[in-house]
C-alpha cells in the first residue's frame, strides 16, 4: 500500500505558454498538491530562472526571517535581496500565476516557459536555459547525487 504524502511535493517537468497578460498555468497536479494555497511567491534565482513557493514554504521562510537579528548585517543583506525583487501572485480560477516583467527578464523567459518541480518549491526556466541545465545535469548527475545523499 503507497503511504499518502502529508507535505506539499512538486515533481515533473511541464512546458507552458505564457500569455499576453504574462500569466503562466501551474499544472493542476501541483496546485493539488499545495493543498489549496491561493497565493504563489515568485523569486530571481541567481541561476537565471525563477523559484515558486507555494504559502506554507514561504511561512516557513518567514520564521527563519524572524530570527535575524538587527545586527546581522550580511544576513539581512541575503533577505534584502530576496524580498525586494519577490512577487506574490495569487493563483487565479483557471490556475495561473502573474509574472512582473522583471521577473519574466531575470529569467529569459518570453512566449513559452518550463515548470520543473524541486520537490518543496518548482523553478521556471526559459526553455533554451532548462535544455542546457538539463543536458548538463546529466552528465554530472552520478557525481551530484552522491552530494545529496542519494
Amino acid at each position: 500500500m503507497v503511504k499518502a504524502l502529508t507535505r506539499t511535493v512538486f515533481v515533473g517537468t511541464f512546458r507552458h505558454s505564457v500569455d499576453e497578460k504574462k500569466r503562466v498555468a501551474i499544472p493542476a497536479k501541483w496546485r493539488a498538491a499545495a493543498k489549496g494555497s491561493q497565493e504563489f511567491y515568485v523569486l530571481p534565482d541567481p541561476k537565471n530562472c525563477l523559484v515558486v513557493l507555494p504559502a506554507s514554504a514561504m511561512e516557513k521562510m518567514l520564521e527563519r526571517a524572524d530570527d535575524i537579528s538587527i545586527g546581522e548585517y550580511e544576513r539581512r543583506d541575503v533577505l534584502r535581496l530576496i524580498a525586494s525583487r519577490a512577487h506574490g501572485s495569487p493563483c487565479d480560477k483557471q490556475g495561473r500565476i502573474a509574472l512582473t516583467d522583471e521577473l519574466l527578464g531575470h529569467a529569459g523567459v518570453d512566449k513559452e516557459a518550463v515548470l520543473v518541480g524541486m520537490l518543496t518549491r518548482f523553478e521556471i526556466w526559459s526553455p533554451a536555459r532548462w535544455a542546457e541545465v538539463d543536458r548538463n545535469a546529466m552528465q554530472k548527475f552520478s557525481e551530484a547525487a552522491k552530494q545529496v545523499g542519494l
